[in-house]
């Protein structure tokens, strides 16, 4: 998987996990899917207080989860005593963090808004973090902004004509599909709405995606 990339951070202060209206215990998406067929080994990007790590842990996964806040690794992690979950979360930088503290192969990779927040320069080094943790037969499951609905549409160029995120990046289908096509794709749609006393959580305005590495 290469696609051009560098090197530059992108930082989510803490209090966005703060702030949060719902914390739910189940994502309505493909993970749903990936997390009832198999256990293994996941990694959660991105796991802010760690709902998608204790639901992982809950179906059976060995997870390690990894966030740039410790807010809200430390706020994970409390939630994951009070389960009496067994979740490895760790504060840092994924992309230096896999193949060192964050030894692959995972069986299960899950991104839940951590890539619609990344610059279009560091795509290369996200592919390069499923190159080297997702396993042969693995799954990469992503939830981000879908184009038409919220997030900035601006083309590569002009954002970096503007310097701005504008809150994340919106991406379509076929800019996913080109993106990881590297992947073999399973399930690509818009997540389901789910009502406020679900315990599921769903947003219309989300792509909900599962591919496969074969």
């Amino acid at each position: 998987m290469r696609r051009p990339g560098g090197t530059a951070s992108t930082r989510i202060a803490p209090g966005r996990y703060r702030s949060s209206k719902r914390s739910r215990t189940r994502t309505s998406s493909p993970t749903s899917t990936a997390a009832s067929s198999r256990g293994g080994r996941a990694l959660d990007l991105g796991c802010g207080p760690g709902r998608n790590a204790l639901y992982l842990a809950s179906s059976g996964f060995q997870v390690d989860a990894v966030d740039l806040s410790p807010a809200a690794v430390a706020w994970a992690g409390d939630r994951a005593r009070e389960a009496g979950a067994d979740v490895r979360f760790r504060a840092g930088d994924a992309f230096g963090l896999v193949g060192d503290e964050l030894g692959g192969p995972y069986d299960l990779i899950y991104d839940s808004g951590c890539f619609h927040h990344l610059p279009p320069h560091r795509r290369i080094s996200y592919l390069d973090v499923l190159d080297r943790a997702l396993a042969p037969g693995g799954h990469f499951a992503l939830t981000c902004f879908a184009a038409g609905s919220t997030g900035s549409e601006a083309s590569d160029g002009d954002f970096y004509r503007q310097s701005r995120l504008h809150g994340g990046l919106a991406y379509t289908p076929e800019s996913l599909r080109w993106i990881f096509s590297d992947l073999t794709e399973i399930e690509l749609r818009r997540m389901r709405d789910e009502r406020s006393e679900s315990p599921r959580f769903g947003e219309p305005f989300l792509w909900t995606a599962l591919f496969r590495r074969d």
